[in-house]
């Protein structure tokens, strides 16, 4: 690696210094901070005094300093090399070292990325770059690539009832980026309170509260949302599979959110973050579909393919359309048009919907399996949850610590998250939200027979 000649190198003489001294210290100093690192290779002597406004005499003493301390490399007829300088330890940090990871992992939000469709994902990658247009390399549109969202419209009217156009759909990198996107509209429109559901993913308030906006608890119960006493200007919901209790929002209740939200001008932000998973039951058709003016839908690819391709969609009401396209605008401009186009050419093909029909068989052995080894070692704890998606809750005795049993099957190798961890509001029994996403079958019995020691344990 070469530092460039116009680079960020310049001379700041002190008193009583001299051109040398002072062209030494300086590049004593990018070396000694970390800024000019090992291998580097410096511009010439004759290349650096022309940067630096002086001789070339002077730019080479202070090369020749440099090496004799060890500082520089200097190869025959080649421009010197930044050497391995031991340098003074970095302060020492005040967080604790990272603890090693756990033998077993049932956390609750994370996919196995191990089933990925590598194979035609880069089939369908490779085509669109042979094959899109130059414009697919220049910055996207903010709602996204016309391909993709038209592909998403078709996808989503087929599998959960969505109604809407391409024009209603806007690509974001992830259901988080969608839900700041809906809060950044709502707070410009003058909306002070947001309904989140307690529990719900923890990470939900601090969201909001970032954007200006109060998160209001409103609690769940077996039929899901409860809306006595719901007041604000938009809630959050995911009515098909709750997170992280798993209870499925009833018609009663879906009729009574939709008219609730005409009644308050409010907006239900319906997110049907693990919809494809559904094992017991046939799939509850999306709010959205009930009610195009007042639901924003979003989706994401984060548990069908993966976390890391940040792609997602928020299907907006008309009328916020435009609103939520300038704001995806000012938060990243666009979401990457090739991948967008890659997951478009993969939903056409049909082999989006193989890869998910082959993710459902896997996920649902090992719900299974789990199942198994939950009523084996905990007959008597009751699972809630059960049907769809990528984990399950268990509740556990009353006055058991819930966290406290979590605490102590870590340090037994295993990791599970405690249901307080998303709680804005203690009501009820503790539990313990186990994800069963990533988790080899053949590895979910001991996981469970050391969860039972542990709770054991914590009973005593």
């Amino acid at each position: 690696m070469q530092v460039d000649e116009a680079s960020w190198l310049r001379l700041d003489r002190r008193d009583g210094e001299t051109l040398r001294a002072a062209a030494e210290r300086m590049l004593r100093e990018a070396i000694c901070s970390g800024a000019l690192r090992p291998g580097v290779r410096l511009p010439s002597s004759r290349a650096l005094a022309a940067q630096l406004g002086v001789s070339r005499g002077v730019t080479s003493e202070a090369y020749s300093q440099l090496a004799a301390q060890g500082f520089l490399a200097v190869p025959t007829k080649s421009a010197p090399v930044v050497a391995s300088v031991v340098s003074p330890p970095p302060p020492a940090s005040p967080r604790a070292e990272p603890s090693p990871p756990p033998r077993f992992d049932l956390t609750p939000t994370t996919p196995d990325v191990a089933l990925f469709p590598r194979r035609r994902w880069l089939s369908a990658f490779s085509e669109e770059m042979r094959s899109a247009p130059l414009a697919a390399l220049d910055y996207g549109e903010p709602r996204g690539e016309r391909e993709l969202r038209e592909a998403l419209a078709d996808q989503l009217g087929r599998t959960r009832g969505v109604v809407a156009t391409a024009d209603q759909i806007v690509v974001v990198s992830g259901a988080a980026q969608g839900i700041d996107l809906l809060a950044r509209v709502l707070a410009a429109r003058g909306a002070r309170r947001v309904a989140v559901e307690d529990p719900s993913l923890d990470s939900q308030p601090e969201r909001l509260r970032s954007d200006g906006l109060e998160a209001v608890a409103q609690p769940v119960d077996r039929d899901g949302l409860q809306l006595e006493g719901l007041e604000a200007d938009a809630v959050i919901v995911t009515p098909a599979h709750q997170f992280p209790t798993g209870a499925v929002l009833s018609g009663a209740r879906r009729r009574r959110l939709l008219e609730w939200s005409r009644k308050q001008d409010a907006l239900v932000i319906e997110d049907d973050y693990d919809a494809e998973f559904r094992y017991d039951r046939e799939p509850i058709r999306a709010l959205q579909g009930l009610d195009r003016t007042r639901v924003a839908y979003l989706g994401t690819t984060s548990k069908t393919l993966a976390p890391a391709l940040r792609l997602a969609w928020a299907v907006v009401p008309e009328h916020l359309a435009d609103e939520a396209e300038e704001v995806k605008h000012l938060l990243d401009v666009c979401s990457p048009p090739i991948e967008q186009r890659t997951l478009a050419r993969l939903i056409r093909s049909g082999d989006y919907d193989r890869h998910v029909r082959r993710a459902r068989t896997v996920y649902r052995r090992r719900r299974d399996r789990l199942m198994e080894a939950l009523g084996g070692h905990l007959p008597e704890l009751p699972v809630e949850g059960v049907a769809a998606g990528l984990h399950v809750l268990v509740r556990i005795p009353p006055g058991v610590d819930d966290k406290a049993v979590a605490a102590r099957a870590e340090r037994d190798g295993l990791r599970v998250v405690p249901l307080s961890r998303y709680t804005q509001a203690l009501r009820g029994d503790g539990g313990l939200v186990i994800g069963y996403g990533h988790i080899h079958e053949a590895s979910i019995p001991p996981a469970i027979r050391i969860l039972a020691t542990a709770l054991a344990a914590e009973r005593i």
